[in-house]
């Protein structure tokens, strides 16, 4: 699926709810004051409030579904994250308002008696409104929009509060009003779990909270089972809205070469993007050890490798002509590999015991712990 579609999807299941709220909003005014009842009236606010949710909903998720650019290398998930957080706190502004509203009829100790038209917009609010939670929520999982998921589920807060309200329609008819804001309060208590629990979600990705320890483990076990992969250390993941950022450090044999080691790194991240569809990326950080516990701050690059090593050769009387030369950089450890081209009229003693003053000379040196010395045939110059 697209981004495209994606979006235009997550889009129009907003904007069904924007014109669905728009409607119950009304409809709920109408057969609160019609009817007489101040739940259904009260409804009907929390059906405006969940318009101004929409709205929030609906640019949170446009900017969330813009590509990368310049400015915004991951892209621009984080906004979605936002939404979702800001719906949350609605929610439970929303069931704070409910409950406010039932204390007072509570108090007031209100002997009004509704009418059937409250109960009918009551009935119509709750099947409208467990459809829109139905839809939204199956177009927020396909879409893998947590601020399309969070919208759902407050379009189920404002079918919960229409059971309310219905049941304390139903209750005042029977002879029974005291039902009416006793239930409000019990829904109201819901309402704000819901929003609490989509909040916590929200500032959970807002703190880059990691994977589930399970996921993790599943994650490292496709790694270790990839081939060219010893074992890995570091693993790191995060959230941005809907989609994961991961990094990891990965073991292979010292021996490779720069690009085989790239290759193992590109098949690890080719591998996890394909398993998990919302990795929206993986970088892969390649190591010849396990290094996860030691610092690499002894380490000597190529060109100061050079300046101890011209001095040392220029003694030898011009015996040897340096080709090329390697780094190993092992826990810890700096390991010289150096290619020589030599004078073919000396004798193998002779070179043996120059070659033998060499690495002694250059194995003096704090910087260098290990030294192999090889004799170029072909002396290919650098």
């Amino acid at each position: 699926m697209t981004s495209h579609t994606k979006m235009n999807s997550g889009i129009k299941a907003t904007l069904v709810g924007a014109a669905t709220n728009f409607f119950l909003a009304i409809s709920k005014f109408f057969g609160g004051v019609v009817g007489n009842s101040t739940a259904m009236v009260a409804d009907a606010v929390h059906s405006i409030s969940d318009l101004m949710t929409d709205v929030i909903v609906l640019f949170t998720y446009k900017v969330g579904q813009k590509p990368r650019d310049a400015d915004h290398p991951y892209g621009h998930g984080r906004a979605e994250t936002l939404g979702s957080t800001a719906v949350g706190l609605l929610i439970i502004a929303a069931g704070i308002g409910l409950a406010y509203e039932a204390w007072n009829i509570i108090e007031e100790g209100s002997t009004k008696t509704p009418k059937a038209i409250a109960a009918g917009v009551a009935v119509l609010s709750i099947l409208s409104n467990e459809w829109l939670f139905r839809y939204t929520r199956s177009v927020g999982k396909k879409t893998n929009s947590p601020t399309i998921v969070a919208n759902a589920w407050h379009h189920r807060s404002d079918s919960i509060s229409s059971i309310a309200a219905l049941v304390g329609i139903v209750g005042a008819m029977s002879g029974f009003p005291m039902l009416d804001p006793i239930a409000a309060v019990m829904v109201a208590l819901m309402i704000m779990k819901v929003g609490y629990e989509i909040t916590l979600g929200g500032f959970r990705d807002l703190m880059d909270t990691a994977l589930s320890e399970k996921q993790t483990l599943e994650i490292q076990a496709i790694i270790e089972n990839i081939s060219g992969v010893i074992k890995s250390h570091d693993l790191r993941t995060r959230r941005i809205g809907g989609e994961v950022l991961m990094d990891v450090h990965i073991q292979v044999r010292c021996d490779l070469t720069v690009t085989e080691g790239h290759e193992v790194a590109e098949r690890v991240r080719r591998k996890l993007i394909k398993a998990y569809p919302n990795m929206q990326d993986v970088l892969v950080h390649v190591d010849a050890f396990d290094d996860s516990d030691m610092e690499s701050l002894s380490y000597i690059s190529r060109e100061d490798l050079k300046v101890l090593v011209d001095p040392i050769l220029a003694k030898t009387n011009d015996l040897f002509e340096k080709t090329r030369i390697g780094m190993h950089h092992l826990k810890g450890k700096n390991i010289v590999d150096i290619y020589l081209r030599t004078d073919k009229t000396k004798t193998i003693a002779e070179i043996e015991m120059t070659l033998g003053e060499v690495k002694a000379e250059l194995l003096r040196s704090s910087h260098i712990d290990g030294v192999n010395l090889y004799l170029d045939i072909d002396g290919e110059a650098e």
